[in-house]
C-alpha cells in the first residue's frame, strides 16, 4: 500500500475519532476509539507520520488513562491498553508527560496483577468500606468494558419543611427512574427504621454521592444498594439499640419497590454485570430471582477461562430475603456504654459549640465598636457594608451580578476616602429600593457616609447626537476607579445609554460630586476597565474593554486622562457631533470568529468578569463568550503591554463544540485548539495606527 493511501485512511480514522470522541462522554468508549486509532498509526512504524497524527489527542488520551480502571474490564483489553501506553510512552512528543505516563503504567500493571490473582481464586480483605456496592454500565463502552462497580455515600440530617433529596454529582434534571427509585427506596427504608426507631423526624434532607462520579447514572437497578445505604445511615443518625452494617465486597443490584418487592432488568443487563462483577474485588453479588437462569449462565461462560474465580450469586425476591442473610447484612445491637458513648459525643460536643460561639459573638458585639466601612460583600441582591473584623454596618439593596459576587470586585459599589482623614466612605451606583426592589435611578451614583447617610448624589443627563439619531438621555452608570489628577481626587465613572449604543467615561470631584471636565465618549457600550499607568510616564491611563455598534467588534483600548471632551474613532453613521477624536495610545479590534458568524452574531459577546490585569507579567486578558444560551468561555485574549502582541487562548469548550462544526462540514478547518487557527484569529485583529486600521504585520 503507497504512503499516500495510508495517509488518506489515516486521516480519515482522525475524522471518524474527532466526530466520534466529542459526542461520547464515555471514558471506556474514548479509550478505545483512542487505541484503534493509534495502532493503525504507530503501524506505520514512521516517526513523522505518529508525531503528526497523534500529537492533537495526547493530552485527552492521558486524560482517558487516568480515569481508567482494570476493574470490570476483559484483562485481554487492559493488555492492549498497557502495549499501546508502553509505545506510546517512546515518542518524543509525550515528553513533558513522560512522569505522568509512567505513573499510570505502574498503576495500572499493579491493579491487572491483582485482578488475576483474583481471577485465579485468592480471596482478598478490602480496604474498601462496607457500603452498598452496585455494578454500572456504561452502555456507549465496546462490549469488552463490561461495567464498572461503583457505591453510594449517604448523610443524613434533619430538615423541618419536606424530605430533600441532594443528587451527587447529577445534571440539571435527575434521570426519571432514578428519581422515582429515591423515592421509592426512602418509602421502604422508612417502614424498615420503625422496627428500630419508634418515633423518627417527620422530615429528613438525604445526600446521596455516586463515590466515583462517573456521570452516566439511569435506570432504577439501584434499588436494593440504595435501601440499604439509607437504612444503614438512618440507624448511625438515630443510634438506637440495634445498627445493620453491610458485608464488605458485596454488591447489588435491582430495583426496589416500597413494598420490599425486587424488580427485575433483562437478559442482557444481567449478564453483563456478572460479568462486570466478575472481574473486580467484589466476592458476592446479590440480584434479582426472576434473572437467576441468566445470571448463572453469565458466571458459567467466564468461568470457562477463569475457572478458580471465587464468586458467590445471591438470588432474592424481596428487600427481607436480603435482610435475613448474614454473609450479606450483619444487624447487631449495640452495647450499652458504646450507644451512650456515642450519644453523649453527638450532643456534647454541638452544645459546647454552641456555647463557645455564643460566647464569641457575644464578645464581638460587645467590644466591636468600629464603624469604619472596610469590607464590602454581595449575597443575591444585597450589599453588605462591614467593618474590618467582618461586622454588619448596613446594608443596601443593589444590581450585583453573578461574576461581580464570584470575583468581589464590584463596578456598582467602592469604599472611598474622600477627605484622608482616615474615616471611610461608599459610593454606591444601580441602587434599588427597599420597598419593591425596583431601580431607583440607573444614572446616579450616591456617596454615603459610614453610618450610611447620604453625602451627595449625582445623576448623569449628557445628551448626544449622532449622525442617524438623537440619542435620549437615559442610562446606567458603574464605577470605574478613584484618581487624584491635578492634585484633586476624583471617580471616574462609565455610563451606557440604556436604549441605544453611546457610553462615556466622566469625572466626579470625590468630595463634592460636582462634575469635572473630560469627557471620553464612545459609539458602543464600554464593558470594563481599570486606570493604570502603562507606559511608567507618571501619567494614568484608562484601559478599558467593549463594543463597538459601526464596526460591530469587541475592542480593547488605552487613553490619557485629560481635561477634554473626546470620542473613540468610529464609522461615520455612529459619529457623535461636534466631539473630536481621542488621542488613542492604543485602539484594538477584536472581530467575529467564524464560529460568530456562523451564528450570525453581530459582535463577539463579551464574557462578563473575565477583564484582568497580571501585575507581575504586565498583561491585561479578557475572553469572549458562546452564543446567549450558554455561559462558557470562547476565546480568551491577553495583551501585553511591553510589546502590544496578542496572545489567543482556547477554550476547551469552545473547542468541542467549533470542532464538531468543522468535522460535520459546517465550519472549515483547521480544527480549533491548533497553532493555524490561532494564526487566523491574530491577523484578523486590527490596530488603530496614523488615522487608519493595520494589521499587527504592519505596525
Amino acid at each position: 500500500m503507497s504512503i499516500k493511501k495510508n495517509l488518506l485512511e489515516i486521516e480519515s480514522s482522525r475524522l471518524e475519532l474527532i466526530e466520534k470522541s466529542i459526542n461520547s462522554s464515555s471514558n471506556f468508549l474514548r479509550l478505545s476509539l483512542y487505541h484503534n486509532y493509534f495502532e493503525k498509526v504507530l503501524s506505520l512504524n514512521d516517526t513523522n507520520i505518529q508525531e503528526a497524527f497523534l500529537a492533537e489527542f495526547i493530552e485527552d488520551y492521558i486524560n482517558c488513562i487516568c480515569k481508567f480502571e482494570v476493574w470490570g474490564v476483559e484483562p485481554d483489553s487492559t493488555k492492549i491498553i498497557i502495549e499501546v501506553l508502553k509505545r506510546i510512552s517512546q515518542l518524543k512528543i509525550v515528553n513533558n508527560y513522560s512522569d505522568e505516563i509512567k505513573y499510570e503504567i505502574t498503576r495500572i500493571e499493579e491493579q491487572k496483577e491483582k485482578l488475576k490473582l483474583i481471577l485465579d481464586g485468592n480471596e482478598f480483605q478490602s480496604e474498601k468500606s462496607t457500603k452498598a456496592f452496585f455494578p454500572l454500565i456504561d452502555n456507549e463502552a465496546p462490549y469488552e468494558f463490561y461495567g464498572i462497580v461503583d457505591s453510594i455515600t449517604v448523610k443524613i440530617s434533619k430538615a423541618s419543611d419536606g424530605d430533600k433529596f441532594i443528587i451527587v454529582p447529577s445534571e440539571t434534571e435527575i434521570e426519571k427512574r432514578i428519581a422515582e427509585q429515591c423515592t421509592q427506596s426512602w418509602l421502604l427504608a422508612l417502614t424498615l427504621l420503625k422496627r428500630y426507631v419508634k418515633a423518627p423526624y417527620k422530615f429528613h434532607e438525604v445526600i446521596i454521592s455516586f463515590d466515583r462520579k462517573m456521570g452516566f447514572y439511569e435506570g432504577n437497578s439501584l434499588g436494593i444498594a440504595l435501601t440499604l445505604s439509607f437504612l444503614q445511615s438512618l440507624l448511625n443518625f438515630y443510634n438506637p439499640s440495634y445498627l445493620i452494617n453491610i458485608k464488605s465486597q458485596s454488591a447489588f443490584t435491582g430495583g426496589v419497590l416500597k413494598s420490599g418487592e425486587v424488580l427485575c432488568t433483562s437478559e442482557e443487563i444481567i449478564k453483563r454485570k456478572v460479568a462486570a462483577v466478575f472481574f473486580s474485588e467484589i466476592n458476592t453479588f446479590v440480584f434479582p430471582k426472576c434473572e437467576e437462569t441468566y445470571a448463572y449462565f453469565s458466571l458459567t461462560q467466564l468461568k470457562q477461562k477463569y475457572p478458580k474465580r471465587k464468586l458467590k450469586l445471591i438470588p432474592v425476591e424481596d428487600i427481607n430475603d436480603v435482610l435475613n442473610r448474614r454473609d450479606i447484612v450483619d444487624i447487631k445491637k449495640q452495647k450499652f456504654v458504646v450507644r451512650s458513648g456515642k450519644f453523649i459525643k453527638k450532643n456534647w460536643i454541638s452544645a459546647v459549640a454552641t456555647v463557645l460561639l455564643a460566647i464569641l459573638f457575644a464578645y464581638l458585639f460587645v467590644m466591636d465598636f468600629d464603624d469604619n466601612p472596610a469590607i464590602l460583600k454581595a449575597e443575591g441582591g444585597v450589599l453588605y457594608v462591614k467593618n474590618k473584623n467582618g461586622k454588619v454596618l448596613w446594608t443596601k439593596l443593589v444590581n450585583v451580578s453573578k461574576a461581580e459576587i464570584q470575583s468581589n470586585r464590584f463596578k456598582n459599589a467602592k469604599i472611598v476616602d474622600i477627605e484622608n482623614d482616615g474615616k471611610n466612605e461608599v459610593l454606591i451606583c444601580g441602587e434599588r429600593d427597599a420597598n419593591n426592589n425596583f431601580l431607583i435611578n440607573s444614572a446616579a451614583v450616591t456617596c454615603y457616609n459610614s453610618e450610611g447617610i447620604e453625602i451627595w448624589q449625582r445623576v448623569f443627563r449628557d445628551k448626544v447626537i449622532s449622525e442617524r439619531e438623537i440619542l435620549d438621555t437615559n442610562y446606567t452608570v458603574h464605577i470605574l476607579d478613584t484618581l487624584t489628577y491635578n492634585g484633586q481626587k476624583s471617580v471616574l465613572l462609565f455610563a451606557s445609554n440604556n436604549n441605544s449604543f453611546s457610553s462615556a467615561i466622566y469625572r466626579l470631584d470625590l468630595k463634592t460630586g460636582n462634575r469635572l471636565p473630560g469627557t471620553f465618549w464612545a459609539s458602543g457600550h464600554i464593558m470594563d476597565g481599570i486606570i493604570k499607568d502603562v507606559d511608567n510616564d507618571s501619567k494614568q491611563e484608562v484601559v478599558g474593554v467593549g463594543y463597538d455598534n459601526g464596526y460591530e467588534d469587541l475592542v480593547f483600548f488605552i487613553i490619557e486622562n485629560d481635561t477634554l471632551t473626546t470620542m473613540r474613532p468610529t464609522t461615520n453613521d455612529y459619529l457623535l457631533r461636534g466631539i473630536p477624536f481621542a488621542n488613542m495610545k492604543q485602539f484594538i479590534r477584536i472581530p467575529k470568529t467564524d464560529y460568530d458568524n456562523y451564528y450570525k452574531s453581530r459582535t463577539p459577546e463579551y464574557f462578563f468578569g473575565s477583564y484582568n490585569f497580571d501585575n507581575e507579567n504586565k498583561k491585561f486578558s479578557w475572553a469572549t463568550k458562546l452564543r446567549n444560551d450558554r455561559d462558557d468561555v470562547q476565546v480568551g485574549y491577553v495583551y501585553s503591554i511591553i510589546d502590544s502582541s496578542i496572545e489567543i487562548v482556547i477554550d476547551s469548550d469552545f473547542r468541542v463544540i467549533r470542532d464538531s462544526l468543522v468535522a460535520s462540514g459546517k465550519l472549515k478547518p483547521p480544527y480549533t485548539d491548533t497553532k493555524e487557527y490561532k494564526e487566523i484569529l491574530k491577523n484578523n485583529i486590527l490596530y488603530w495606527k496614523d488615522g487608519k486600521w493595520v494589521k499587527a504585520s504592519d505596525i
